[in-house]
């Protein structure tokens, strides 16, 4: 596992939430149109079930890494590193959360613990 590959999972995280909200948006604009004017959107449909395609893609990509990063973690054998990954990039906490749960003082802490394993485990 890299920096990169952890750096773009967070990222997949990010740009599936902005196609969730998008999905959202779009599925109200029907609702709109319908509402509105009794009948529905002649160009919001396409796009709206291009969106849920889009999003049902992102999903699928999110459980693969999901799962390919737990299998990675799991074969951690420092306790403390093990838990800063698994809150990191299984329950998505932030930075500042897992350094209070793990007593760190600062954010860095926690950061600075996985940092240190990447460098020295570079795969």
């Amino acid at each position: 596992m890299t920096r990169e590959r952890l750096r773009q999972f967070e990222s997949l995280i990010q740009e599936l939430h902005e196609e969730q909200e998008r999905m959202a948006r779009e599925a109200r604009h029907v609702r709109r149109m319908e509402e509105t004017y009794g009948v529905g959107c002649l160009f919001g449909v396409d796009y709206l079930e291009a969106t849920k395609e889009r999003v049902r893609e992102l999903l699928g990509r999110r459980e693969d890494e999901i799962a390919e990063i737990r299998l990675w973690v799991e074969c951690i054998p420092d306790s403390l590193t093990r838990r800063a990954f698994k809150l990191r990039f299984l329950d998505g906490l932030s930075w500042g959360e897992i350094a209070r749960r793990m007593g760190y003082g600062s954010d860095s802490g926690a950061r600075m613990l996985c940092a240190r394993y990447l460098a020295e485990h570079a795969s």
